[in-house]
């Protein structure tokens, strides 16, 4: 297990966070239970990069359902200590398909216990109001059964002892982490995550019908030879989300994509585009 999660974490050290959850989810399933049954699966083994997932986004948990993970996003390894990385949900067959949630991990569990499945935080990330997050938990509640509730109540309790986790106000607190992101952010990108950096710049403006012929990749490369740090870092998460990046579909940009990275000493992030094959 370890050196599987080594591939994930890459040169960075993996958090005592996640060691945590994947020894909570061991003892769960010695009495019977799992964190699944909350949509919280520990990743702790080989993980499938989804071509929408970002290359700086480490996934440690999916929710069991359409792909949904959530990852801890390192900005191009501008975050030193994973603890303090934002928390993303990844959710590859959703528009948006890449949502902001949480400033750190331990924020992140305050959420997880404040709702009662974690799946449906995916979903509090677009929703307008109050009372279509209750009809969203009332809906799910209307199918469960007295003992998955009551499952559901034990093990909620188990993470809440483990992380010390705390209730919050989930549709206020999502508001305000995504405001303090964006007043972070230098350059925007088509992902809503944006670039954090102390320069400003451009956006590459990407053909419309995602044409990827020599021409358009000479624009790309053009664009590039005068870009800052952060222009290119942001055309790395405009790429990601605007093309797919596999050899079956967008090879060539992607293959662009990976000397990028790897030029920018982003050896880990040129890794899991890579692995995206």
């Amino acid at each position: 297990m370890v050196n599987e999660l080594k591939e994930i974490y890459g040169s960075y050290s993996i958090p005592k966070e996640v060691y945590r959850l994947i020894q909570l989810e061991i003892d769960l399933q010695k009495e019977g239970l799992s964190l699944a049954t909350i949509g919280l699966i520990p990743i702790d083994d080989y993980f499938y990069y989804y071509s929408i997932t970002p290359p700086d986004l480490i996934p440690f948990a999916s929710t069991g359902g359409n792909g949904i993970h959530f990852g801890f996003l390192t900005d191009f390894h501008e975050v030193l200590e994973l603890k303090d990385a934002p928390i993303v949900c990844v959710s590859p067959t959703n528009d948006p398909p890449v949502r902001y949630v949480a400033k750190n991990f331990e924020e992140f569990m305050n959420l997880v216990v404040s709702v009662p499945y974690v799946e449906m935080l995916e979903q509090f990330c677009t929703v307008q109001d109050k009372d279509e997050m209750n009809e969203i938990i009332r809906e799910n509640a209307s199918d469960l059964s007295n003992v998955l509730q009551i499952e559901r109540t034990l093990i909620f309790k188990r993470l809440q002892q483990t992380f010390n986790a705390k209730s919050v106000d989930v549709l206020d607190y999502l508001e305000q982490a995504k405001m303090e992101r964006k007043k972070k952010v230098s350059i925007a990108t088509l992902d809503g995550l944006g670039i954090i950096g102390s320069n400003s710049g451009r956006s590459f403006s990407f053909a419309k019908d995602r044409n990827v012929g020599e021409k358009e990749i000479e624009r790309m490369q053009s664009f590039l030879y005068s870009a800052n740090k952060e222009e290119k870092l942001a055309f790395v998460r405009d790429a990601n989300y605007w093309y797919i990046l596999t050899p079956d579909y967008d090879e060539a940009v992607m293959q662009l994509i990976v000397s990028l990275l790897q030029s920018l000493v982003l050896k880990d992030e040129a890794y899991r585009v890579l692995s995206k094959n």
